[in-house]
């Protein structure tokens, strides 16, 4: 009989505890994440705090948190190994289990790395607690306790450096972005220096020679500061599958990242810049403001102008950022077709070259996977207008033989797969 009536009260006991906990356990239990930083580039780590409020007086014996990131976030884990070496980790998910006794709060950080460029929102969490037994699990989705809110993280195109990554087939081309040109004017002069094996004779000032008794040259300004604008080619391949989607995502990653690093060294060098790519504004971004922070608006009134994008002249750091939070949004999209964009680019070179500063003087750089036989005769009719065109292509120089040695053409130095290994086109 005692066995019988302690055989109940254990059973009892087990029935209360266990609606107790599938009553209470949600009440009071909050779940907060944020992170250091809103944005950071594509390589770089940050980190996320989990932090969990247990704000009754039940305690929670067993409390298991599943946190899952979007993809382009990886959790950046470090194992270390007693000989002194250690192993870097990626996973998408982790995992913890914590005891939270009554007005308890347990914080975590947590290292995660931005792995490609996008806008995401971090907070796909699901919370399981049990009872005293460990048999009655009961799972909460994170936005159903107090204090959730999702965090907003922004990954920028990666650091990128031009000067390693591309060469050139023309020797004449330097590694140096300069705001000046090549040319000087001779009416122009910003004093004298002494004279230097190779200077013209014409640039000889004889009364700054006579005073110093030695041969003395003008200092000549630069005709025209050098600008130029940058066209990103959103189609992948002359011929795409589906015309309005890009088939070699990859590949339009990299011009992103290559079109950012022009714009970024280029505002290093003082120039103003726009950027253009043919994916209608509609499409190009997520959120509004991102949009209005840059002046993203379509190139022209006409169709395939209203079909282009276009940022605001781009002149400061800020600027150059804020462009990147759209290419971190920017989808596969084609909006215009290479023939149809390259007709239009003839038919209204000033709306690509136009320059706030020096208007009809800019050049035009263009950023595409690859350079077709229709590039090469529009730029030949680009350069008939004295329009300077140059290009950056995604392969390397003995994959594109075919393009004319007297085109301004930027290759990869090499070509990498996804694992780092060397790669052909």
């Amino acid at each position: 009989m005692l066995y019988f009536a302690i055989l109940v009260s254990a059973v009892i006991l087990y029935l209360v505890q266990m609606q107790l906990y599938k009553k209470l356990t949600a009440k009071g239990l909050s779940y907060r994440l944020r992170t250091d930083r809103e944005e950071v580039r594509a390589g770089e780590d940050l980190y996320l705090y989990e932090e969990l409020s247990n704000k009754k007086t039940l305690s929670l014996p067993f409390v298991k948190v599943n946190t899952d990131l979007p993809e382009g976030l990886k959790f950046h884990f470090t194992d270390r190994f007693e000989d002194g070496t250690t192993k870097e980790t990626y996973e998408f998910g982790a995992q913890s289990i914590y005891v939270l006794r009554g007005y308890q709060k347990i914080s975590r950080r947590w290292r995660i790395t931005g792995t490609k460029r996008g806008s995401y929102l971090i907070g796909t969490s699901h919370i399981m607690t049990n009872d005293l037994f460990g048999m009655n699990p009961v799972s909460h989705a994170a936005d159903s306790l107090e204090g959730y809110t999702p965090q907003r993280l922004t990954v920028l195109p990666p650091h990128y450096d031009l000067r390693k990554e591309f060469v050139t087939a023309q020797g004449m081309n330097g590694d140096i972005v300069s705001n000046k040109t090549r040319m000087t004017d001779p009416l122009l002069f910003a004093g004298t220096r002494e004279y230097r094996m190779g200077d013209p004779m014409r640039s000889i000032n004889w009364k700054s020679s006579a005073v110093h008794g030695r041969f003395m040259v003008n200092i000549e300004e630069p005709t025209v500061p050098f600008q130029f604008n940058i066209f990103l080619n959103t189609q992948s391949r002359t011929l795409e599958k589906d015309p309005e989607v890009p088939s070699a995502p990859d590949e339009i990653d990299r011009c992103i990242t290559t079109a950012f690093a022009l714009l970024e060294r280029g505002v290093q060098a003082g120039i103003s810049i726009r950027m253009m790519w043919n994916t209608a504004p509609k499409d190009s971004v997520q959120y509004d403001d991102t949009a209005a922070a840059v002046g993203l608006r379509p190139l022209g009134d006409d169709e395939i102008a209203a079909r282009i994008s276009t940022t605001a002249p781009c002149r400061t750091p800020e600027d150059v950022t804020a462009v990147g939070r759209v290419l971190a949004e920017l989808p596969y999209r084609i909006s215009v077709k290479e023939e149809n964009l390259l007709d239009h680019m003839l038919s209204n070179p000033s709306l690509y070259t136009a320059s706030d500063r020096y208007p009809g003087k800019a050049a035009l750089i263009i950023v595409s996977t690859y350079f077709s036989e229709r590039m090469l005769v529009f730029h030949r009719s680009m350069e008939a207008r004295g329009v300077r065109v140059i290009y950056y292509i995604m392969t390397t120089y003995r994959n594109a033989q075919n393009i004319p040695d007297d085109i301004e053409v930027y290759y990869l130095s090499q070509l990498l797969d996804e694992n780092g290994e060397e790669a052909s086109a």
